[in-house]
């Protein structure tokens, strides 16, 4: 099995750099992060510490748009090719394919949040120390939210036969669900509606990444992350059995 899914897992990748999707994700999610963080948030200047809290603020938002974009033709490029036919019709199962795509996709976020280490390491040279398990508990909690950002991308590019339909399909369902979170700290909700202030805030991507921006671990986090990410892979393969069989 692990076998089949590293095959998958190599000619995914070899896609995203032969087709420079990599390359443009990686420079695009280097340089706007930063720049919004040291050019409208003052960066490591604009604390009182040294520390990259707002910067991870920032990538609930940020993720909205870049791994929609990084995952828009996970599936639906595989249908408008005709591969996806042949894919199903492979001795590989449903799983071992999905998780191949799955590690592709995830490996390149991974070295895009590595690269964003030169902050902390710059500052440690020249400015002064990090909180150390603070900055762990934070990228921790920002591959944790990755995960589940391509878990939604990939089961909702598996509905669609279009590029730019997967995108904005995903792109606003992971902006609903993000904005969720906010909008049941912000808003005022009245007393019989309380129950709906609960539920915003439980479905919202971004609240549950609060406490990890804060460099704090929550269970009730990482059941939500890890829960969420395992129910969109489960519903994937499902959608995957089904165009198998039809």
């Amino acid at each position: 099995m692990l076998k089949r899914i590293y095959s998958v897992f190599l000619k995914e990748l070899n896609g995203y750099f032969y087709s420079s999707i990599a390359y443009v994700f990686l420079f695009l999610f280097i340089l706007i992060p930063n720049i919004l963080f040291f050019y409208f948030f003052g960066g490591i200047f604009g604390e009182e510490n040294a520390t990259m809290r707002t910067y991870f603020m920032m990538l609930p938002y940020i993720f909205i748009i870049f791994i929609p974009g990084l995952t828009m033709g996970a599936w639906a490029k595989e249908k408008n090719t005709g591969t996806l036919e042949l894919l199903l019709t492979l001795p590989v199962r449903q799983h071992e394919i999905l998780f191949g795509k799955f590690i592709a996709a995830l490996l390149i976020v991974l070295i895009s949040l590595t690269c964003s280490l030169f902050i902390p390491i710059l500052t440690y040279l020249f400015l002064g120390n990090f909180d150390p398990g603070q900055l762990v508990t934070q990228y921790f909690g920002a591959v944790l939210m990755a995960c589940t950002y391509i878990s939604i991308s990939f089961f909702l590019s598996s509905l669609t036969m279009e590029l730019i339909n997967s995108f904005f399909l995903t792109a606003s369902f992971l902006l609903i669900l993000t904005l969720a979170g906010y909008l049941s700290m912000v808003m005022k909700f009245h007393v019989l509606l309380e129950w709906l202030q609960k539920v915003l805030s439980y479905i919202g991507l971004q609240t549950h990444f609060a406490n990890f921006s804060k460099g704090v671990i929550d269970s009730r986090d990482l059941a939500y992350y890890i829960g969420t990410t395992a129910i969109f892979i489960y519903l994937n393969i499902r959608t995957l059995e089904i165009k198998r069989w039809s």
